[in-house]
Order: structure tokens, then sequence, then C-alpha cells
């Protein structure tokens, strides 16, 4: 990689340790990385797809999500949220995606086809699928020319008042383009040492993803620009705030910026002295910003100007 000073290096567990620690959480705030070797595994075919419930039955689906997701196997990730359908009316979204043996994932009786028995789905569209598929499709969710904003909370789980709280928000969407849509952290994510690297949260958590999208003409949007009279920037940070209660300190990198510094703050957790020990030998002048870093202690956090 090449350093801000122009220098390069290669790093690696034996070669500039505290950088390739850094590098693994911190991301591109440490130089540019022109080469890399990565250990990839094949997962050509997974069993995906999507379920919708009716928004009248969510305390009963998420209920029921919430006890399956605790003894949720390695192989099973499940992506659950609220998205509009055509008519106007939120959903239930649930989204499994299962890595491992396709005739155990795609069983009737298997874990990924019980998450459609949770109440009276209004679609259920389930079976093996390419991965690339899967991600194309989320690809299409996000076509260029949409404005948008994004926000995270990091949470234990979703369930009682807060699942209240999301409902009520999803049936206060001012777009048919918007969704709340929370992230699994478990699994084989979850075992290496809090300092293994840089990324801050190592135990089972939940990843709240607030996405606010409209069409650039859309006339809701006061001030086309991002004002914050624009209704589609209150309802999120109107949600946000409200999810503060229920959240642990911090929040996913790559969805934080400058308007959150209190989550970017903790965003590290107990790495935060070190990354910043990292950041000030390699990168003092802050040439590279390509995440937000907390800036001077973790009650101060903040992205440089």
């Amino acid at each position: 990689m090449v350093l801000a000073d122009g220098s390069r290096v290669h790093t690696d567990a034996e070669h500039h340790p505290d950088l390739f620690w850094a590098l693994r959480g911190g991301g591109g705030n440490f130089g540019v990385v022109t080469s890399a070797r990565i250990r990839l595994h094949a997962v050509p075919t997974v069993v995906s797809g999507t379920i919708l419930y009716p928004v009248a039955q969510s305390a009963g689906v998420l209920a029921g999500l919430e006890e399956m997701l605790q003894g949720c196997p390695d192989e099973l990730t499940v992506d659950v949220g609220f998205l509009p359908s055509p008519d106007g009316e939120p959903t239930v979204y649930v989204a499994p995606t299962w890595s491992g043996d396709l005739e155990v994932g795609n069983t009737e009786d298997g874990p990924v086809r019980a998450l459609a028995r949770l109440g009276t789905p209004v679609l259920t569209e389930v079976g093996p699928v390419a991965r690339s598929a899967t991600l194309a499709a989320t690809d299409a969710m996000f076509p260029p020319g949409r404005m948008g904003a994004i926000r995270t909370r990091t949470v234990q789980s979703v369930s009682g008042s807060m699942a209240t709280v999301l409902e009520g928000a999803a049936r206060e969407f001012t777009s048919p383009f918007s969704a709340i849509v929370w992230h699994q952290f478990h699994g084989a994510a979850t075992r290496p040492p809090i300092d293994s690297t840089a990324f801050g949260r190592r135990e089972p958590h939940l990843m709240v993803e607030l996405i606010s999208m409209w069409e650039g003409g859309d006339s809701k949007d006061n001030a086309g620009s991002g004002n914050s009279r624009s209704p589609h920037l209150r309802w999120l940070e109107e949600l946000h705030a409200a999810l503060e209660p229920f959240s642990l300190p911090g929040g996913y990198v790559n969805f934080l910026g400058p308007e959150t510094p209190d989550q970017v703050a903790h965003s590290y957790g107990p790495n935060t002295e070190r990354l910043l020990a990292v950041k000030s030998a390699v990168d003092p002048d802050f040439v590279f910003a390509a995440t937000p870093l907390p800036v001077g202690n973790a009650d101060a956090g903040s992205m440089p100007g």
C-alpha cells in the first residue's frame, strides 16, 4: 500500500503488524491499498429469498423471529425489517440466506422454511439461487439518480417497545423506496478476540439500517438538496433519535458520518486508542478519511473537516 508520505509498504501479520491490524476495521483511513491477498470461500449457490408478512402480524412474527434467531446456526443469516408494499402498506420483510448444505437448507422442515411459518405470509419465494443473483437484487434497490440517506443503530435484539417503535415508523414511511432492515452479526464473526482487529464489537448483535430514499424530483423533498425540512430526512432523524434508548454505544462505521459524532466516538470501542495511535504514526495530517474516526478521546469523536 501507499502511505500519505508517498512511501510504499507491504503489511501483514509480520510486516508493519500495527498497520495490518488497523486496516481490518479501520478501512481506507491509512493509505491506498494497491494489491491484496484474500482468502476466499466458494459459495456458488445458497438457499435464499424473500418472505413478506402483513404489518398487522408484526408483533407475533417478530417475537417468533427473536426466539428462532437466538439459536441460529452459522450457516443461516436472516435479514429482517419493514418494507413498503406496492399498495403503500408496510410489510414485515424476512430474507434468509443459507450457505450450508443445500439439501438441509431447502428441506420443508429445515430452519429456512420455518421462517415462513411465523404467521400467514403474503409472499414466500425461497429456494436455491446463485449467490450473485441475491447480491444483484440488493444492488437493484439503489438505482442511480435516487436520493437517499442512511442512519444506523446497534442493538442486542428487536423486541417489545423497540419493535413497536419500528412498526410505528414503518407505518409512516414517506417514500415507497424507504426501508428499515436489521442484519445479524453472529457465528464466526463473533469469535475472534475483540483486540484481534480494529473492528469495535464482537459479541452477537443486530445492526439496524435506517434507509430513507426518494426520487430526485419528489415534491415532498421541499429542499431537494437534503435540507432538514425534507419530510424524508425528518422521518429518518426522528426514528434514529427514537432508537437511541434501545441502542448500544457506537454503530456500524460504514454508515456513520459527521452528523453522528456521538456514535463515531464509540464506534471502535476498546480499540480506539490503538487505532488513533496508528493513524497518528502513518497519516498525522489526515490525508485519508474514508470513514469517520474518533478524534481526540472517546467522548469527543468527529470527522475531520
